[in-house]
């Protein structure tokens, strides 16, 4: 992948305004609607509110979506890319409207200029009304399901999840129309934020962190008191977050998983931790083939929260669309180098997995958890028709989506039957696999290194992907600069003193010391 850098580089390093050029994209360059009275879910009960979020997020329902988005500000969208910017639309569920809505492509094959496939959106009832809400939502998201997996990966899971009582988000499939024509099937996510909290943790909020891109220390590796050292993996996604208080927590918790001495640790973590919750998840990630997570191959797409009031500490996993694939990408192999009994993938270094899988009754807890789930949740039959039952919700739609049928973690699969075999084959090789192995854990296996595998390590491919992410983000920010830079020179041309001077503070804005993990939140 290449990046045209030096354009933009030139023009800031001509100007004194281009250094330092790390901040979020400020909200200036997003489409600005009118206010006008709307009706928002603030005039519902909380209980009523409530109801219609299960109806919303109803596993076994297919959602229908409308947007209205003008087509002047559909150019804007596509134009902006690699940014992904907000435009005011209109929203319709059922027999709801909203007039003011923030809407924006998400996502990293989203924002790319050239893509094919249908792109993945998020929507924010308060971008233009801080008070607005649908249903008691600040936010949803409609994810493509191509990037990654499949559209069924992420639905199975989450209901697995919730059927072992975990906190976790809810989702369905949705149909998309926009400005009334067919944009596609999206999966129907709930967003893990403000709302999301107050939901599963009543009474006095605590830190929420998001580990989106990964970064140091962001397996959870202690590299230091300095809370700067782990800005780049952990994003604050609250208020509390960004207080010294919940942050010394964060470093506090680290700082346990990696130093209480051996004889400690499963009473500390117990204290601290919801133990159970995780070791719960650890399996059905292994189970499902989750690997995009700290608990698999990339220590990223989770969240944090601390809950002050029952002084615990909550993993969220989050982004499951990834699953269900022997071998993925050609080269991460799940079934082979993912042992059920020995939760580590091999080729990782997991500080949290490495001290659980030492501890024999957290080890021994661990496979008994992982044995029941498998039993009650990952039983063949079970579950393939759970995926058949999925693939008929929404069978019919799919004939006139547009977008490729095919997944990019198994290339092979060229339409929606093909997808659909390969899941099941994988569950029943996962199924066979996890039992023998949890039956008979043996020694721990040795990483392997297959003679024909000219690949270059693991390792050094997952840090050049998040450089490449890094490098994204980057560009973008450069972009954006030199936008502002340019309305900047119009106004004071046009002696607009007072709007160069709003520009001004966007610019003082995006060359921050700080970057933002999240554009446009």
């Amino acid at each position: 992948m290449r990046f045209n850098f030096l354009p933009i580089i030139t023009v800031l390093l001509m100007h004194p305004a281009g250094i330092n050029i790390v901040a979020q994209t400020p909200d200036s360059s997003d489409s600005q609607m009118p206010r006008q009275d709307v009706l928002a879910s603030d005039s519902f009960a909380p209980d009523a509110d409530e109801r219609q979020q299960e109806t919303f997020y109803a596993p076994n329902q297919v959602q229908t979506i409308q947007l209205q988005i003008s087509e002047s500000d559909q150019q804007k969208m596509k134009a902006a890319l690699p940014e992904c910017i907000y435009v005011p639309a209109r929203l319709k569920w059922n027999e709801k409207t909203l007039d003011q809505v923030g809407v924006r492509f998400k996502g990293n094959s989203s924002a790319n200029p050239n893509q094919k496939h249908k792109r993945s959106y998020l929507i924010k009832f308060s971008k233009y009304n801080k008070q607005q809400r649908f249903l008691g939502l600040e936010r949803i998201s409609l994810d493509n399901g191509v990037q990654f997996g499949s559209l069924f990966s992420e639905p199975i899971i989450t209901d697995i999840l919730r059927k072992l009582g975990h906190k976790t988000h809810r989702c369905n499939f949705a149909k998309l129309y926009v400005n009334e024509q067919f944009a596609g099937v999206y999966v129907n996510v709930e967003r893990i934020d403000d709302t999301f909290i107050s939901r599963h943790f009543p009474g006095k909020p605590g830190g929420l962190w998001k580990n989106d891109l990964g970064g140091p220390g962001g397996e959870l590796r202690y590299i230091g008191d300095n809370p700067q050292s782990y800005s780049k993996a952990f994003e604050p996604k609250n208020k509390q977050a960004e207080s010294e208080q919940e942050v010394h927590q964060l470093l506090s918790l680290i700082k346990h998983i990696n130093q209480v001495p051996n004889e400690n640790f499963e009473q500390m973590l117990s204290k601290i931790f919801d133990t159970e919750d995780f070791l719960q998840t650890t399996a059905v990630m292994l189970l499902s083939g989750a690997f995009d997570q700290l608990t698999g191959w990339g220590p990223h797409n989770y969240y944090l929260y601390h809950d002050p009031t029952a002084s615990k500490w909550y993993y969220l996993p989050w982004d499951l669309d990834v699953g269900f694939c022997e071998v993925a990408f050609g080269k991460v192999y799940v079934l082979e180098d993912w042992n059920a009994a020995w939760p580590i993938p091999q080729g990782t270094k997991n500080p949290l997995l490495e001290r659980i899988v030492q501890n024999p009754t957290l080890l021994a807890r661990y496979r008994a958890i992982a044995l029941e789930i498998l039993e009650s949740h990952f039983n063949p039959q079970q579950l393939c028709n759970t995926l058949d039952s999925k693939l008929a919700l929404i069978e019919d739609e799919l004939k006139n989506d547009p977008f490729p049928k095919r997944r990019a973690t198994a290339t092979t699969d060229e339409n929606y039957a093909d997808i659909v075999d390969s899941m099941k084959r994988f569950i029943r090789k996962r199924y066979a696999s996890a039992k023998n192995q949890l039956m008979n854990p043996g020694n721990r296996p040795n990483s392997t290194r297959r003679s024909n595998d000219h690949d270059p390590p693991q390792a050094i491919m997952q840090r050049l992907e998040a450089s490449v992410r890094k490098a994204e983000s980057l560009q973008r920010r450069l972009q954006e600069i030199q936008r502002t830079m340019q309305l900047i020179h119009r106004s004071l041309q046009q002696q607009k003193f007072t709007e160069a001077e709003n520009l001004l503070e966007a610019m003082e804005r995006l060359t921050e010391d700080t970057p933002s993990k999240e554009q446009n939140p």
